[in-house]
């Protein structure tokens, strides 16, 4: 649940599209999509007839009659709303569907008989069509019809000039930015689009002003019209989308070849379902009706699908290098890329067999809903690793705010897909309480997606925002020279909003990771009340069960309102101390000057002491022969702490000057003089070092020397080497060496000591 929200972005697009598929699968079969009969059929009256023969009707009844019809229509409006929340019952569902399947028989066979029927067709549509007609008629529409297209062409080709600039039709140069191809293509596509509708509003205005004669004629003029009009604009559509000549603004990735393939073999499809569709429609109102021309439409939309999946199939490389966009090989998006197009043929295969289902069983059948499905499924995956490989780009760049943005597009898109697909099938996201199985299943995908949304950007806000801050308070702690790998006793710790951070982002994190999956479970139709009482008593038991986790987290909790400690403090908690690496809600992590790790729980810390706050004083003590003048070595303490105070790298770093404190001690070897300051913390040591550097070359200057340690042997004279015995002349002389040794031995000076 915690990780929710990184693994968001990597959106397993198969299992996606699968779903997709699957509820486009459901809209097509699910009876309660579509329209009944008694929908599609429309009534003679106008309301305000019906309201004045229902006013007449009920003053014609009495007291006792009007209450017994009210009674009577509540119980109908009860049992229909029982009816519309029917339980899920096999039985009744094996009834319906062998009722069906004998329905779906009895056409099929009427169908098939009507095969010797078809090619009978055509002459007769076109005796239907050319019949009451004077001489010449059927010449003289042929020729108004090709007048007011060419009117239409000319009108459209005097304001393309206008609209379209000539630095739009040359291939402009490399356009690295997603967003300016996008918004490039879709100038180009409006403006295609308004000349179209210039097209279209001539060629309308011509024919109906001048060359309007008979109903027939007009269905038929119309009909071509929208067919070329659909046909003309998914030329417009498949030229934004594939770019065949404008390789700087395709949003595939396609060559010139394979986008110029992939571009024909789409317009011959749509071509020639378009036209021969309508051309299906012309042949019904002309009276050709029947089961006959039902064979013709299912004949002219399996043509269609099936040049549909030869495009798909023989597109299929295509298809997969598109859309794998430089992942890995054995990564699940190149395995889906790979299935993909087999996936997308076999589906659009099943989707054209349910719509003649419901063809053969409805009066009602949804082909513009198929048709912008098929169209959605064609272009999603294009789009989604359109948003994929800008993603990859700007992770690359380190940019983290379009990174967010692209991967925020890919959610966008499947909510925009969830609800296009239920505007297309009659789905309204605002009335489903009546609905069935399919609308429950939409309503949940798009509750679903909408939430999965809304928390990606928040989280995405969130996480993005405490990044950007973490990352300028850590590169202002590495600028002021801290290195937390190379800290000792004391270090300069981080700000406390640099050590809350992470906290707040964890707790951000599963809060918004809770609220969603309540939500899913929620949309999904599953009562959360019952599981958020069953959580407070599993975490009632589990307060009880575990105080120590609870007494952990609690104390680290205070500890931080407190203000205890923060990341990169020096601390001591009497059996361990270290650098504070890392924050956790029920321990720390504590890193040894030496190296060492300590993983310390929150509720063990009975005392705790930082050694990182505020200052830090140190104290060093150098030992000189007992003739030194104490008094000149404090005027030279002195005169090297106002040169310290100068030093361009620690001078700032002083909060109090370098400065003697006279005699400490006297011991053995001589005077023990010890000075101190007072620092920053952390900066102590790098002062300490300059220090001695300073205290060092200051007594050469002025001939002081540092005390050494020395052993005095006193050897008797009288007695002759000789004449002493060879064991202890033996222990004599190396005696005697090792005080030559500590003699001639480097002048030492004491550690530094904390008061």
């Amino acid at each position: 649940m915690i990780n929710v929200f990184i693994k968001l972005p990597e959106i397993d697009l198969g299992r996606f599209a699968i779903a997709l598929a699957f509820l486009t699968s459901i809209f097509v079969f699910g009876g309660n999509l579509v329209y009944s009969p008694a929908q599609a059929q429309t009534g003679v009256q106008s309301s305000a007839q019906k309201q004045a023969e229902a006013e007449a009707l009920i003053s014609r009844l009495s007291d006792k009659e009007v209450r017994e019809l009210l009674v009577g229509r509540l119980a109908e409006a009860e049992a229909k709303d029982g009816a519309g929340r029917e339980e899920f019952n096999p039985a009744v569902i094996i009834y319906r569907l062998q009722r069906d399947m004998g329905l779906i028989s009895e056409e099929v066979q009427h169908i098939f008989a009507a095969v010797g029927d078809l090619p009978a067709i055509f002459p007769a549509a076109w005796a239907q069509f050319s019949a009451d007609r004077n001489d010449g008629g059927l010449v003289w529409f042929f020729a108004t019809m090709a007048i007011a297209f060419g009117l239409g062409a000319l009108a459209e080709a005097g304001l393309r000039p206008i609209l379209i600039a000539a630095a739009e039709r040359a291939p402009p140069q490399e356009v690295e930015s997603t967003r300016k191809k996008v918004m490039i293509l879709g100038m180009i596509l409006l403006k295609r689009f308004l000349l179209q509708g210039i097209f279209v509003a001539v060629a309308t205005t011509v024919f109906v002003l001048f060359f309007d004669t008979t109903q027939k004629d007009r269905i038929a003029f119309f009909f071509y019209l929208t067919a070329t009009g659909v046909f003309r604009a998914s030329i417009a559509m498949s030229q934004a989308f594939h770019a065949p000549k404008r390789s700087a603004l395709r949003l595939p990735l396609y060559d010139d070849t394979e986008a110029a393939y992939m571009h024909r073999t789409f317009l011959i499809t749509v071509g020639f379902g378009a036209f021969a569709f309508f051309t299906c429609a012309l042949f019904g109102t002309l009276g050709i009706l029947g089961y006959v021309h039902e064979l013709f439409l299912i004949l002219v939309g399996t043509t269609t699908v099936s040049l549909l999946i030869y495009t798909i199939i023989s597109g299929r490389n295509l298809i997969r290098k598109d859309i794998q966009s430089g992942a890995a090989a054995d990564s699940s998006r190149t395995r889906f890329a790979c299935a993909w197009p087999w996936i997308f043929a076999v589906f659009t295969g099943f989707l054209w067999i349910g719509i003649v289902v419901r063809e053969l069983l409805y009066d009602f059948v949804p082909y513009g809903a198929a048709l912008f499905t098929i169209g959605l499924f064609a272009v999603i995956p294009s789009l989604d690793a359109l948003f994929y490989r800008d993603a990859a780009r700007f992770e690359a760049a380190a940019d983290d705010v379009r990174t967010a943005l692209a991967k925020a597009g890919r959610l966008t898109l499947l909510v925009l897909v969830v609800v296009s697909l239920a505007s297309a099938w009659r789905i309204n996201p605002l009335t489903m309480s009546g609905g069935g199985y399919a609308t429950l299943l939409a309503e949940a995908a798009m509750q679903v997606a909408v939430t999965l949304l809304v928390a990606y950007a928040l989280w995405q806000g969130v996480r993005i925002y405490i990044d950007r801050k973490i990352a300028e308070e850590d590169a202002e702690f590495a600028a002021q020279g801290h290195d937390l790998s190379e800290a000792e006793i004391g270090g300069t710790g981080m700000s406390r909003m640099r050590t809350l951070f992470p906290l707040f982002k964890r707790s951000v994190q599963m809060v918004l990771g809770v609220i969603v999956l309540m939500i899913v479970l929620s949309s999904l139709g599953v009562d959360i009340a019952p599981i958020l009482a069953g959580a407070g008593v599993v975490g009632l038991a589990i307060g009880f069960g575990s105080q120590t986790l609870v007494r952990d987290i609690v104390s680290g909790a205070f500890f931080l309102i407190d203000d205890a400690f923060r990341l990169g403090e020096y601390i001591d908690v009497g059996s361990v101390k270290g650098t504070v690496e890392k924050i956790s809600l029920r321990s720390f992590r504590l890193r040894h000057h030496r190296g060492a790790i300590h993983t310390v729980p929150f509720g063990t810390i009975d005392t705790l002491t930082n050694y990182s706050r505020d200052w830090a004083i140190m104290k060093l003590k150098f030992r000189v022969p007992f003739d030194t003048d104490v008094r000149a070595v404090k005027k030279i303490f002195k005169k090297i702490g106002a040169e310290l105070l100068e030093h361009p790298e620690i001078g700032e770093d002083f909060i109090q000057p370098f400065k003697s404190q006279g005699v400490f001690e006297v011991d053995d070897y001589g005077l023990v003089i010890r000075a101190k300051f007072m620092a920053k913390p952390g900066r102590q040591f790098v002062i300490r070092k300059e220090a001695y550097i300073a205290v060092q070359q200051a007594f050469q200057a002025n001939d002081i020397e540092f005390a050494r340690p020395e052993v005095k042997v006193t050897v008797e004279d009288e007695q002759e080497d000789d004449e002493i015995p060879k064991p202890a002349r033996n222990k004599l002389h190396a005696a005697g060496g090792a005080a030559a040794r500590l003699v001639s031995g480097p002048a030492s000076t004491d550690t530094a000591e904390n008061a």
